[in-house]
């Protein structure tokens, strides 16, 4: 393919037609000498970082694109489909769901290695699903291990991103809207200091301890039991609306690995990054702004291994 820029510059791009490119098709692709396009009917997530970090365009049908040439500068970016339209059927267990996303979590947020057994252990499930997850997280390149050994690498953030592909704060949830009379603020306090169970604070008031966006306006808890920690406080229920939000967690993974500052525990940073990634408003902003913070300390916000918690900085 030939672009030309109105005044002359011109540039030839080579293009690749394929029916599909998966993430480890792309690894095994040469180093382009020049502009290169890949074309395909479908590009998981996961291949089209990868093709990012290699410098190689894309484009699928149903509209992700990415191409750039320094000259003539030419730069297009679009936003297609996250699923494929049409799948092959699945070799192995889908990245879905409450215990793919506890497993996938876990991984983000404890360094290796570490063993099918203990992961299973550790999210309360079955080894052989474990294992199954494990190779298809291994085929996208999220995870590195030996046949039947200890997961050895973990790639956390394109994991973490993985997980946001199918999760969100509010739908995986179960949600509930209250109002405290005295502010979300007062009412983190309160709940601070009441026998309410496990509760782990997520969202854009956990967010602020660690970066600064902007003023959080709506206090978000994940809880075991939302009509206690309401009754505690003294919340008003509401249909819609309210300044704070309650949910019944997707798993029990969310409590663990918490912090706490102030006498108020958080969710562990990975949850709350993906709680914001995933959440509404400008939450998503809060979101990029935690992957920053946690790209700039890995791995002291991970955990030495699955029976210890890390020391956030």
């Amino acid at each position: 393919m030939r672009v030309t820029s109105p005044d002359g510059v011109a540039a030839e791009i080579t293009v690749l037609v394929r029916d599909g490119l998966s993430p480890r098709d792309v690894v095994a692709l040469d180093a382009p000498d020049n502009p290169t396009l890949i074309v395909a009917n479908w590009l998981s997530p996961r291949s089209r970082d990868l093709l990012d970090e290699r410098g190689v365009g894309y484009m699928d049908e149903t509209g992700n694109a990415r191409l750039a040439v320094d000259r003539p500068g030419l730069m297009i970016r679009t936003e297609g489909s996250q699923r494929n339209p049409t799948p092959e059927p699945a070799k192995g267990p889908g990245l879905r769901g409450p215990k793919a996303w506890a497993l996938m979590r876990t991984l983000v947020e404890v360094q290796p290695p570490y063993g099918v057994s203990d992961l299973a252990t550790t999210v309360d499930t079955d080894p052989g699903y474990v294992s199954r997850l494990l190779a298809t997280l291994s085929e996208e390149l999220l995870v590195s291990r030996v046949p039947r050994g200890p997961v050895e690498q973990v790639e956390w953030e394109a994991l973490l991103r993985q997980v946001t592909s199918s999760y969100s704060l509010l739908d995986s949830n179960e949600p509930t809207n209250w109002i405290g009379s005295a502010g979300p603020e007062q009412f983190l306090r309160d709940l601070s200091a009441t026998p309410a169970g496990r509760w782990a604070v997520t969202g854009s008031f956990a967010a602020s301890e660690l970066v600064s966006v902007a003023a959080p306006g709506i206090a978000i808890v994940l809880a075991d039991d939302p009509e206690r920690v309401a009754a505690l406080t003294r919340l008003r229920s509401v249909r819609t609306g309210g300044n704070v939000v309650i949910a019944r967690p997707y798993d029990d993974v969310v409590f663990d690995r918490t912090w706490s500052r102030n006498g108020i525990t958080y969710a562990s940073p990975a949850q709350l990054a993906v709680d914001c990634l995933t959440g509404p408003g400008r939450m998503p902003t809060e979101g990029e702004a935690l992957l920053d913070w946690l790209r700039a300390r890995a791995p002291q916000w991970q955990a030495p291994s699955l029976t210890r918690s890390a020391d956030l900085p």
